[in-house]
């Protein structure tokens, strides 16, 4: 039982590898094309910004704390109810409840 488990975050945690591998390599294919470096210093000034906090910073820390909480106790229960009909359902199931958790979350007002 524990090594059925183990076997498939295996082989999750290698097809994530691979996915951002491949990324990265096509990145830097499109960037390498057109002779520019792969961060360019744009992407540096986006990244690497001192963080500005705001009069409104602990309310958003705060709303993402809720956010936070709220996929990961819902994806949990989601996961526990839906897991016998398949990854595809639970994977479809909790992208979609995520996504309207964090939209109606982040909305502002």
């Amino acid at each position: 039982m524990l090594l059925d488990r183990m076997g498939y975050i295996l082989a999750e945690a290698f097809t994530l590898l691979v996915v951002i591998s491949f990324t990265k390599a096509i990145l830097r294919l499109r960037r390498g094309c057109d002779q520019r470096r792969f961060l360019s210093q744009r992407d540096r000034e986006v990244f690497f910004q001192p963080i500005k906090l705001t009069a409104g910073a602990p309310m958003r820390f705060l709303r993402y704390a809720v956010i936070f909480t709220l996929v990961t106790t819902i994806g949990a229960v989601e996961i526990i109810i839906l897991s016998p009909f398949g990854a595809t359902i639970v994977s479809g199931a909790l992208l979609v409840t995520c996504t309207a958790i964090v939209h109606r979350g982040l909305a502002e007002g």
